[in-house]
């Protein structure tokens, strides 16, 4: 029988090294979590050009298989998705996510949803910043001293700005304004060159 009476809801994290991204669930279920046959992950990367890029499906439960993702989904100690298990076209994608707009898509089935049509799902928007994030920690090491001169404020300044610019662009991403997050990226990069801080890993 098809669900009658739940609310998807996850939340997402990525690592800080950006080689993982743990998941994990609040929805409300109303006992019908025991129902569930199939659940996936499906990440989808939304570039520069606003194309969306979308990577293999991620199971993290398949009809009469080992329930242990699901498990961990569920329960609050999350489930942790690594890079390495992340595909495109069966290919790796790499060894960290990039920097940018993801969608995480949570999809279920009890076997009664015509598959990819009107299984339900629930889209969680997220900024994958942790790069960005690692490089601003860089910059008071690479750019401050002390006594303070009017140097040092100015770069204090704009380290402050930069952590302002990188709420900004997760909180665009929290309310699906593209474009915004993207104009907030282009300032955030532009500042990140002109100190010449090009990598934090």
């Amino acid at each position: 029988m098809a669900f009658t009476d739940i609310t998807l809801q996850t939340h997402v994290q990525v690592a800080q090294d950006s080689q993982s991204i743990k998941v994990w669930d609040e929805s409300t279920w109303n006992g019908e979590e025991i129902d569930v046959d199939t659940a996936k992950i499906q990440l989808f990367f939304i570039d520069d050009n606003e194309e969306t890029i979308p990577y293999d499906d991620y199971d993290l439960l398949t009809s009469g298989g080992d329930t242990t993702k699901w498990d961990e989904f569920l329960s609050r100690d999350a489930h942790v998705i690594n890079i390495a298990d992340i595909y495109l076209g069966a290919v790796a994608i790499g060894d960290r996510f990039i920097d940018g707009y993801y969608v995480v898509r949570l999809v279920i089935n009890d076997a009664t949803y015509t598959v990819g049509v009107d299984e339900p799902y629930y889209d969680n928007n997220q900024a994958f910043l942790a790069k960005y994030r690692c490089m601003k920690r860089k910059l008071p090491a690479k750019l401050l001293g002390w006594p303070l001169t009017d140097d040092y404020i100015r770069k204090n300044w704009d380290i402050f700005l930069l952590g302002l610019y990188l709420e900004s662009a997760e909180n665009a991403v929290d309310l699906g304004k593209k474009v915004q997050f993207r104009s907030f990226i282009a300032k955030i990069r532009g500042m990140f060159d002109y100190y010449k801080v090009e990598n934090c890993w």
